[in-house]
């Protein structure tokens, strides 16, 4: 284990020694399903509150926000899309509404100030008693830089930006005197924060960087690096351990590396698959799915028609890696992917109680079966 792991070890889970770590994503909003599917899930607190307190008793290890604040869609402002709470504040209520799982506040370096990030994750991670991470976003969504007023960074400068972000707030939670700091997006005079985070020797830092110059952020800063894993699973292994070499030999860390998939558990692969497509493509919402697919594609080269449409699919589903068969096969997927490297998935569904339900009754055994995950159920020590 990493020394920088080792005293967070004890307050977050996300540093636990289970094999395969889990847990939710984007559920302070709608989810990442883009889909006018009536069964949808669509945010209110109590219901966010009692799915964060049912993965909570899962022993899912972690609850990640998402930070959008707004999607996309103009001209209509009561779309699905646009409903999402701000991460630090639901943080803040999960935290203290679940007692044992950690909860991850996403944010734009470029749309937040370090000073109150330093402040908020403090105030967190003392509600929660050491569970807070940070999951930083060198971000290029249009929409959402343009409710600030600021422009869009080009990959370079965005990075930079995100780079002395993360070198100021650690100064506000190391700093035993205040400090000035002078760089090229941000000034501070007379800094200091207290009280210290209960973690030390900072809280967990996530990071999703997919671009060459992503990973290299990601690996170089961050505890838990995301990617996003293409459908052949030859490519799997490869691409996990890019992150983990490039951690070990460029930066001399060990890292965690995770992605997040869309779930549907059914009895056969045909009902799962037939239920994908009925949500992801006959019920698809196409506006949301190409306002979406549009701005993220905004600067790369023109996709050929088919790779469009499998993208504008794969968004519509839960944009993410598709778990999705029965619990055999998803189980056997999972085993595949740990053997690969991974070491952690978010999840998400169309109906996120439901999946947690049967993910707790069929998939939970069978991931401690494969020793991919403890026993939640451990038999007591022996007398004497």
């Amino acid at each position: 284990m990493p020394a920088d792991e080792e005293p967070r070890r004890a307050t977050n889970p996300l540093f636990n020694d289970n094999k395969l770590k889990l847990g939710l994503f984007g559920y302070n909003g709608n989810g990442p399903q883009m889909t006018a599917a009536a069964e949808r899930f669509v945010i209110n607190w109590p219901r966010a509150a009692d799915l964060a307190r049912h993965a909570d008793r899962m022993g899912l290890e972690a609850q990640v926000s998402f930070c959008v604040w707004r999607h996309p869609i103009s001209g209509n402002a009561d779309h699905l899309a646009h409903r999402e709470f701000e991460p630090f504040t639901w943080c803040a209520a999960i935290g203290a509404t679940a007692p044992s799982s950690a909860v991850v506040a996403t944010f734009h370096a470029q749309l937040t100030n370090p000073a109150f990030v330093a402040k908020a994750a403090t105030t967190i991670d003392h509600l929660t008693g050491g569970r807070v991470g940070l999951n930083i976003v060198a971000g290029n969504s249009r929409s959402a830089f343009d409710q600030f007023g600021q422009e869009v960074e080009d990959p370079e400068t965005r990075y930079a930006h995100a780079a002395e972000f993360l070198e100021i707030l650690k100064r506000f939670w190391h700093a035993d005197e205040e400090f000035d700091f002078d760089g090229r997006f941000h000034r501070v005079r007379k800094g200091i924060s207290r009280p210290r985070p209960v973690q030390a020797p900072f809280p967990a830092i996530m990071n999703a960087g997919i671009s060459e110059r992503g990973m290299r952020f990601a690996t170089k800063y961050a505890d838990l690096a995301f990617t996003l894993l293409g459908p052949d699973p030859a490519s799997w292994e490869p691409q996990i351990q890019a992150y983990h070499r490039l951690a070990r030999e460029e930066y001399g860390r060990a890292i965690q590396v995770w992605t997040h998939a869309y779930v549907v558990i059914a009895e056969t692969e045909r009902e799962a698959e037939g239920y994908v497509n009925s949500y992801a493509v006959e019920r698809a919402d196409h506006a949301w799915v190409k306002a979406w697919t549009a701005e993220i594609t905004e600067h790369l080269p023109a996709l050929r028609s088919e790779h469009l449409v499998a993208l504008q699919r794969n968004w519509a589903a839960g944009g993410g890696f598709p778990l999705v068969g029965t619990p055999d096969t998803i189980v056997a997927l999972l085993e595949r992917l740990s053997q690969c490297g991974l070491g952690g998935v978010l999840l998400t569904a169309l109906e996120p109680e439901t999946m947690l339900a049967r993910w707790d009754a069929e998939i939970m055994p069978r991931l401690e079966q494969a020793e991919l995950r403890k026993s939640r159920h451990a038999p007591p020590p022996p007398e004497g």
